[in-house]
């Protein structure tokens, strides 16, 4: 797990998207993309590198016959915190770069790394009790 702010990589969305959600999640990696027919249109850092969004281009079919648009909004963890479901996708890519401007203009960055990071303390905790837990101590 990577514990440090996004910054700008790359001006390629993609490579961007990949070099700062690496060790995080797997959701910009290539086979993912692949798997989902999915593209990344564009890749921002925002709130001081506590939140990465990006624009991606979507699947809507198992043919690929229809696309749609939809941002996508990171924590610090990788955690998705905002993304609507493929029957909700946007049909141009201007409409989800405009709903992401709202949703950005209103959430709290702070507060949603806060309790990531709490919710991160709590699974790394759960973790390290059950390995001392079977190393037959209190670690």
């Amino acid at each position: 797990m990577r514990y440090d702010l996004y910054t700008d990589h790359a001006s390629d969305p993609k490579l961007n998207a990949q070099r700062n959600l690496d060790g995080r999640t797997h959701y910009v990696d290539n086979g993912t993309l692949g798997w989902h027919k999915a593209r990344v249109l564009s890749c921002y850092v925002t709130h001081a590198g506590q939140l990465l969004t990006i624009i991606e281009s979507v699947a809507l079919d198992m043919d690929n016959t229809k696309r749609g648009f939809r941002y996508v909004t990171f924590d610090l963890f990788g955690t998705v915190i905002s993304r609507v479901k493929l029957e909700e996708c946007w049909r141009t890519q201007e409409e989800a770069r405009e709903r992401r401007i709202k949703f950005l203009a209103e959430v709290d960055a702070v507060a949603v790394n806060r309790e990531a990071l709490a919710r991160e303390r709590r699974s790394v905790g759960e973790q390290l009790d059950r390995l001392a837990a079977i190393l037959g101590g209190e670690g």
